[in-house]
């Protein structure tokens, strides 16, 4: 069976098209979405989703989070002194929701979908392929978020012409795009967007803006500190979906702090993230050749498109309220479901066309007379070119008696190829040749997923080399997949039916660090109560004692948000 998943750096999510109707997966707690959190214990398990997120509180230093921002890059992250990637990370996630579908469907999960934000370059690409295969996972397509949201939105909607603008904004990316929808085909005509703005960044203004009325430093704080400090940040910002004002406070220094929030003083301390918003809005209506006459619809994809000021920034950028067709937090899982079945042929959606576009534009370095140090890029593929696309061009030697000539490659929009991404190099022997007299055709081939194949050839001797192209030390031989997997495979995910009394223990743990005085004691006593009747495996008792002390953990997170 295939899954569509949404492999996002807030949360994750899965979905299944069958009867005719998108279904979502939930996970082991009865929830659609699982936090892209990972923790590892001290027994060497990995923990996944909404224990973990507790943890980030209470063991910063085995726990992490927005690691999807990282995709493609050689970051690692240390959880109990051991390193991973992002991918890897990536891969516990994807393995737990391919987990949860199976034990959901009662079947084998064979292959997935998975959606990545438009504005993942090459190598981010390549990354979450791997991710998925390190997961076990037969991925042979990607989906762009925005993509996958306006086909989840066209199918709801049941308009059968539409233009629109797709504003996904996520808890780490955003993506614009512009979509004509007519006659079952989705047509991406541009894309634009920002790998590192999302929800998250507003956590962090909120916390910087706590901290700045009370003159401390936020790298003052412990990571305890710092993280219980983010965690009630965006508690506020969630309430203000709601509220017209949000109180945020807590303990520093045996002090109580606090401070008021409304949407007023969101939109004021994060005035420069709504001027990178529309910068992107502006960059895919340009590159689109579209006015917003031309659009019918505004679609809010993405959890943070809830935000009421996100709401209010675009109808005074654009002049139209944004619309929320269906539920932001999962269109776009929505929408990778339906593109699963579309793969899966089924018979009533198989004929839908989903067309998308190179959100970058690729090609390669050539000298630059008026500058030797710093070659210029010369495009082979342009951005927004519609997808998959084969474009060649010929070049030729830059100097006498040359045997070799080396093709970089880039990907961006700068004129200096040193302010583009770099993805590689090819060297080709060549045969020897005065000054210009050599011909070289380079043919660049990108698919649907994304992934760039690159074809040089010597016209003259007909020496041919091929390379897809990544960054080093991304790219894995099947091999080192297979060692991958099994390497993870040692770290053993927390069984399914104790989950919920892991979150009840892990909450606890984390409401005991955050709470003083009688109000902690009456949390550990809740605690050890629980942990004997977890002992004596008394599941009517564990069931019951359970519901009570959330209960009593809900008027805890009461207390604390006073």
């Amino acid at each position: 069976m295939i899954i569509g998943i949404d492999l996002g750096t807030t949360n994750s999510l899965a979905c299944v098209y069958r009867d005719k109707k998108t279904e979502l997966i939930p996970n082991s707690l009865g929830e659609y979405l699982t936090p892209s959190v990972v923790s590892l214990d001290e027994d060497g398990e990995i923990i996944i989703g909404a224990v973990a997120r507790e943890r980030l509180v209470t063991n910063p230093a085995d726990t992490v989070a927005s690691f999807k921002r990282f995709m493609g890059s050689k970051k690692t992250f240390q959880l109990a002194e051991k390193n991973f990637t992002p991918q890897e990370l990536s891969a516990f996630i994807l393995r737990q929701l391919k987990q949860d579908a199976e034990q959901y469907l009662g079947e084998e999960i064979t292959e997935a979908v998975i959606s990545v934000p438009a504005y993942f370059n090459n190598n981010q690409r390549v990354a979450t392929l791997e991710a998925g295969r390190i997961a076990g996972l037969h991925v042979e397509r990607l989906v762009n978020e925005p993509s996958a949201a306006a086909l989840a939105s066209y199918m709801i909607s049941g308009e059968d012409e539409q233009s629109c603008l797709v504003f996904d904004f996520g808890g780490g990316t955003l993506d614009v795009s512009v979509v004509d929808c007519f006659d079952d085909v989705i047509e991406i005509v541009a894309v634009s967007g920002d790998n590192h703005l999302g929800g998250n960044d507003f956590d962090t203004k909120i916390a910087e803006f706590f901290c700045k009325s009370h003159d401390i430093s936020m790298d003052s704080l412990s990571p305890e500190k710092r993280a219980t400090l983010l965690r009630l940040a965006e508690k506020a910002k969630k309430e203000l979906t709601e509220k017209k004002a949000a109180l945020l406070q807590m303990d520093i220094k045996n002090e109580t702090m606090a401070v008021i929030l409304n949407n007023e003083i969101l939109i004021e301390c994060c005035a420069d993230l709504f001027e990178r918003m529309a910068g992107a809005v502006k960059h895919a209506l340009r590159d689109s050749g579209y006015s917003m006459e031309d659009i019918d619809n505004v679609v809010l994809a993405g959890g943070s498109g809830k935000m009421p000021v996100v709401s209010y920034f675009l109808q005074n950028l654009l002049g139209k309220n944004p619309v929320m067709i269906g539920s932001p937090d999962e269109i776009i899982a929505r929408g990778a479901g339906i593109y699963a079945g579309i793969k899966a042929r089924n018979a009533e959606i198989k004929d839908m066309l989903l067309t998308d576009i190179c959100p970058f534009t690729l090609g390669v370095g050539v000298q630059n007379l008026n500058n030797p140090k710093n070659h210029s890029m010369s495009p082979v593929i342009e951005r927004n070119s519609v997808l998959p696309v084969s474009r060649t061009k010929l070049y030729t030697n830059a100097g006498d008696g040359q045997s070799e000539i080396k093709i970089v490659v880039y990907q961006g929009e700068s004129f200096d190829c040193s302010d583009n991404l770099c993805l590689g190099k090819i060297e080709i022997d060549i045969e020897k040749s005065r000054l210009h007299e050599a011909s070289i055709s380079v043919t660049f081939s990108y698919d649907i997923n994304g992934i760039l194949i690159v074809d040089v050839e010597d016209n003259k001797t007909s020496n041919h080399k091929q390379q897809v192209f990544m960054n080093e030390g991304i790219n894995l031989s099947e091999e080192e997949i297979k060692k991958k997997r099994e390497e993870l495979k040692k770290y053993k995910i927390s069984a399914n039916g104790n989950m919920k009394d892991k979150l009840l223990l892990a909450r606890g743990n984390r409401l005991y660090q955050e709470l003083t005085g009688i109000n902690r004691e009456r949390v550990a006593a809740a605690m050890q109560q629980f942990e004997y009747v977890l002992s004596v495996n008394d599941k009517q008792a564990v069931h019951t004692l359970r519901e009570q002390i959330n209960e009593f953990f809900d008027r805890c997170e009461e207390f604390l948000d006073g």
